[in-house]
């Protein structure tokens, strides 16, 4: 059999890098350090816990009790007594405006009703003494009806004027300035911190399971840190037609200071708990071809493979064989087998049943017991029986560097 021209080239090249001295070694070539062929890993124990099932949706945070001023009368903002985020009684005054309009005709007011009102006493006195009718009586004191009702309006319209808080809470937002022209546009947003909501959409498959009473998680969906807890409030009990969808109301329990009416929240409802089961850290669970596993510990080397696959990894070992014979070193040369350090650990790969999963841990229905060990960190990469270290574990020791002659 001829060789082929390439295999030829590369045995020949081989041959020439290990002529270059004694043993195919260099005097001078430094010894280079020995990697440790472990995968450092962190672990964790199957537990007795509990788990939540939950409904998941996104919505942004508002106030049941909000209210928006909008002056009722133009004029001159001649005050401002209340900045953003201050907070407020309910009836507090906020600002005035000045309106000659309004104000003339309270004054108007004012004049007519104290006339109307000394012209009743009169009329009832000379009524008494017989000087005038009944008649007469009778038109002075419809008229002091007809003062008292023009003043109670006047008095209501110039109290257009002042704007005052209807809630108690937090100044969100101030939109008028003093000196400027008030019309009819927002000058305050009052908000009450202490009922907070989210209204969610939930589709129609979810009604039958969310309920009045059941326990809510909030999170902000830009920083995780950022949370509160709820509960369920109100379930629409009707489906809109247009999205599928059923409009449930999220209240924030009173008393959190970190979620603000206008953030964007992820709401985690539970609908169902299971407890006493066994779980294990979410990060612990690995999919691969939509099967779930996770990497158990081990003690010790595993067992030799019999049947076709010992024959076969027996066939790598020969092919292996014959080409480190080519290049490194003559045939029948093993390996100097390398002193690790430490206990024997390796991952075992173990296929389990998922139940309830929430955002840290998941529940295990088949595939393992309270107690086992698990990998949680560096099992994205792991293969069934790799060897493995803990951080406990002892390292491979560092080299100890090259003496230099003088």
């Amino acid at each position: 059999m001829r060789t082929p021209p390439l295999l030829l080239l590369a045995l020949l090249t081989a041959c020439s890098v290990q002529g270059g001295g004694e043993g195919g070694k260099n005097e001078d070539e430094e010894e280079k350090p020995v990697l440790d062929p472990r995968i450092l890993v962190e672990s964790a124990s199957a537990t007795l816990g509990a788990v939540g099932d939950h409904v998941v949706a996104s919505a942004s945070v508002e106030s049941e009790g909000q209210a928006v001023l909008i002056p009722e009368a133009s004029g001159l903002v001649t005050g401002v007594y209340a900045e953003d985020g201050d907070r407020v009684e309910k009836g507090q005054l906020l600002a005035e405006i000045a309106s000659p309009t309004l104000d003339g005709a309270f004054a108007r007011a004012v004049e007519e009703l104290a006339r109307a009102e000394a012209d009743a006493e009169a009329a009832e006195r000379l009524h008494e003494q017989g000087a005038i009718s009944r008649s007469e009586l009778d038109i002075a004191q419809r008229a002091l009806t007809a003062a008292r009702t023009a003043h109670a309006e006047a008095k209501q319209t110039r109290g257009f004027t002042r704007l005052e808080s209807p809630i108690a809470g937090v100044v969100a937002s101030r939109q008028i300035r003093f000196g400027e022209t008030a019309g009819p546009a927002p000058a305050f947003t009052i908000v009450d911190l202490d009922r907070l909501r989210v209204v969610v959409a939930l589709p129609e498959r979810d009604l039958a399971r969310v309920k009045p009473g059941q326990p809510a998680q909030i999170v902000s969906a830009y920083d995780d840190a950022v949370s509160g807890t709820g509960v369920v409030l109100r379930v629409a009990p009707v489906v809109d037609t247009a999205t599928g969808t059923v409009r449930v109301t999220v209240g924030l329990n009173p008393g959190q200071a970190q979620l603000r009416p206008g953030q964007f929240v992820n709401v985690r409802i539970e609908v169902a708990r299971h407890e006493n089961v066994v779980t294990v850290p979410r990060r612990a669970i690995v999919w691969e071809e939509g099967k779930s596993y996770v990497f158990t510990l081990l003690e010790g080397p595993p067992p030799p493979k019999a049947g076709k696959e010992g024959e076969e990894d027996k066939e790598k070992e020969k092919d292996g064989g014959f080409w480190a014979s080519i290049f490194g070193g003559e045939e029948g040369d093993e390996e100097e087998d390398v002193e690790i350090p430490g206990p024997w650990r390796r991952a075992h790969r173990v296929p389990v049943t998922l139940g309830f999963e929430d955002g840290t841990v998941a529940e295990l229905l088949e595939g393992l017991e309270v107690g086992a060990p698990v990998v949680t960190i560096g099992n994205d990469a792991l293969r069934d029986d790799a060897r493995v270290r803990l951080t406990d574990d002892p390292a491979m020791p560092k080299p100890e560097p090259a003496s230099t002659g003088s």
